[in-house]
């Protein structure tokens, strides 16, 4: 079933705040802007895409006036509590962090658990408030009735009996007949925005249902098979694999060769569009795979306006099935888990059946055939290669090659016909969201509710113990105060150490992230020495193998950071002679843009580009009806 108005913030019908400014859809233009309405003013306006999107990731309100709001509302038994807690937390304020024993001592005294303590000191720390110490009290929350029971029964009874009919009456009309019914009852008419909140929380395919009849409603949400089983409609299934590029590239410094890199690339099988991409300089891996389908999953417009690329990909949000080969990078449990916690499931090519992967092993030859016209290219093979050189002709570095790929995705492949298709991908993709005349749309999707973490749950998990010293992993200790509530804790069910969950990034090891219990938040943990410098897993392997080279079997931290110091500067010495040594200094100097053009994704708004005239406007509109100006971006 589509999911709810409710469920997807973005659904034509949802109402969404921009720029302080209230909004309700009433629908999309095209794939990159939404005709919506002042629900103050009753004024039509353009929405960006962009612009929701980035909105959704605002704050609701600044601290001082939700703690304004949390505090109006403490009762005098509230109050008297939160000065109790306060008064014996007040002295573990200090600069230095309290101790286990005086944590423990208040926590007895107060009769919660000493993380609970914890946990206290880190918010009035942070937000210097005292109603953070006692229970949040429920908002009542979109859904919850906060109005007469009686209004809320005729609310109800109304929309049942009258709004959900084949008539299909307005909002208005609906409203009318609640007035009548509560000025009968002798009771206060609800305000009309709580009644179009509540139709809005109604299944979309529910009031097509009921006002339009069953068959409008499967034509627009009941499976339509296609070639591949599954794909009948965008973001059913995407398909993913890794190939060696065709092209060889240089370092930034020397602009001398430095080797393939490895592309990771998605295809949503129903348009044939690219949902994401991650290119790397390292062999395929669960990270490789993990950072292509976040790549894919989420808005594009912040990293975009980060690589510099003027071009619009609107492909975003969750799959329901991502089909792979049978590769141990694809069936590891770290995909698998994220993909379970994420509702998408992973399914693999089912054996002699080839022509499950011809959508993406196709899209992986089209890629290879477009960089064969560029310098450095290896073609195909060696016959085609000829006399042709690619390490002495390369001259495109890491970065321009990640940018011209994208160029291409977003200017050619996707603007392109589509023999499979008959269309252009992209007319395809608009199609399959919006309808085209001839098959209703699903809508936009949903965007993921919290980028930073949906990044970190396709990181690699570890379990590790919390000990004085912090957490140890590959030799390499760990320590933040956050940790110290858990320090040697234990399992109740096993009484042995307890386990907790650590995410880690290969890419950059000298932070880990922590997954509280409590709070279900993670937390970077950097290493516990912070003069050390930030390496890589890969890079750490090395230092490990030279010091089994030179027979030392008892390694401590202090030798394997000394190593790695000794290493660097071999690799220094010897960039202009050796291509490994060159590709290792050009994966270092990799790593703050790569991760800095992550960040932008994740939904920073500065980095929102802000969109033209022509990104907005779109065909089937009408201009009167809209106010002489656009919202585009949040700042």
């Amino acid at each position: 079933m589509h999911d709810a108005v409710v469920d997807n913030p973005i659904a034509v019908g949802a109402e969404l705040t921009v720029e302080g400014v209230a909004y309700t859809i009433i629908r999309y233009i095209d794939l990159y802007s939404a005709l919506a309405i002042n629900v103050s003013t009753g004024e039509r306006v353009r929405l960006s895409v962009a612009a929701m999107l980035e909105a959704l990731n605002q704050p609701e309100a600044p601290p001082a006036i939700q703690e304004s709001s949390q505090f109006e509302t403490l009762s005098a038994t509230e109050w008297e509590l939160a000065q109790t807690r306060m008064s014996l937390l007040a002295p573990l304020l200090g600069d230095t962090v309290a101790t286990r024993t005086e944590a423990s001592r208040v926590a007895e005294q107060l009769g919660v658990h000493v993380a609970t303590v914890y946990r206290w000191i880190r918010r009035l720390k942070s937000t210097g408030r005292i109603s953070d110490l006692v229970p949040r009290k429920p908002s009542g929350g979109r859904g919850k009735a906060r109005i007469d029971p009686m209004a809320d029964a005729i609310i109800n009874a109304a929309i049942n009996d009258k709004y959900l009919q084949t008539q299909r009456p307005s909002i208005s009309r609906l409203m009318r007949d609640i007035l009548v019914q509560c000025r009968r009852a002798e009771i206060t008419a609800p305000h009309p925005n709580t009644v179009r909140r509540r139709v809005r929380q109604l299944s979309e395919r529910l009031l097509m249902e009921r006002r339009l009849g069953r068959k409008a409603a499967d034509d627009k949400f009941a499976a339509r098979p296609g070639s591949f089983p599954g794909a009948d409609y965008p973001g059913a299934v995407w398909q993913i694999d890794h190939t060696p590029l065709d092209l060889v590239v240089v370092d930034d410094v020397h602009r001398r060769h430095i080797g393939r890199p490895w592309l990771t690339v998605a295809i949503d099988v129903y348009s044939r569009c690219i949902a994401g991409f991650y290119l790397s300089l390292d062999p395929p891996s669960e990270v490789s795979v993990g950072m292509c389908l976040v790549h894919a999953m989420l808005p594009k417009e912040g990293w975009l306006a980060a690589l510099g690329v003027r071009a619009q990909w609107p492909v975003y949000g969750r799959p329901n099935t991502v089909h792979a080969d049978n590769g141990k990078e694809f069936r590891g449990s770290m995909i698998s888990r994220a993909a379970e916690q994420h509702r998408f499931r992973m399914e693999w090519r089912k054996v002699k059946t080839p022509n499950w992967g011809g959508h993406i092993e196709r899209l992986v030859g089209t890629f290879n055939q477009e960089v064969h016209a560029l310098p450095g290219t290896t073609f195909s093979n060696i016959a085609e290669r000829g006399q042709y050189a690619p390490h002495l002709e390369a001259t495109l570095t890491f970065a321009e090659v990640e940018v011209y790929l994208t160029d291409y995705i977003c200017g050619v492949y996707h603007q392109s016909v589509h023999g499979g298709i008959g269309r252009p991908p992209i007319r395809r993709y608009e199609a399959g969201l919006l309808g085209d005349g001839t098959l209703p749309g699903r809508g936009l999707p949903p965007p993921p509710a919290d980028p930073k973490r949906l990044r970190l749950d396709f990181m690699p998990l570890l379990e590790r113990s919390i000990q004085q010293y912090g957490i140890r992993i590959d030799g390499l200790t760990y320590y933040d105060p956050v940790l110290d509530p858990w320090i040697r804790a234990t399992d109740p069910s096993t009484r042995r150490p307890r386990r907790f969950i650590v995410r880690r990034d290969p890419r950059d090891i000298s932070v880990v992230y922590f997954l509280d219990p409590d709070t279900r938040q993670y937390y970077p943990i950097p290493f516990r020495n912070l003069e050390r410098p930030s390496l890589t897993l890969w890079e750490l392997r090395e230092v490990r193998k030279q010091l089994k080279k030179e027979g030392k079997s008892e390694v401590d931290e202090d030798l394997v950071f000394e190593t790695y110091e000794r290493l660097n500067r071999l690799v220094e010495q010897a960039q202009g002679h050796k291509v490994t040594a060159r590709k290792s200094a050009q994966k270092k100097r990799m790593r703050s843009k790569v991760r800095a053009v992550e960040k932008a994704q994740e939904g920073s708004v500065e980095h929102m580009p802000p969109a033209s005239s022509d990104l907005i406007g779109g065909a089937g509109w009408e201009s009167e009806d809209v106010a002489p100006f656009t919202v585009i971006k949040v700042r």
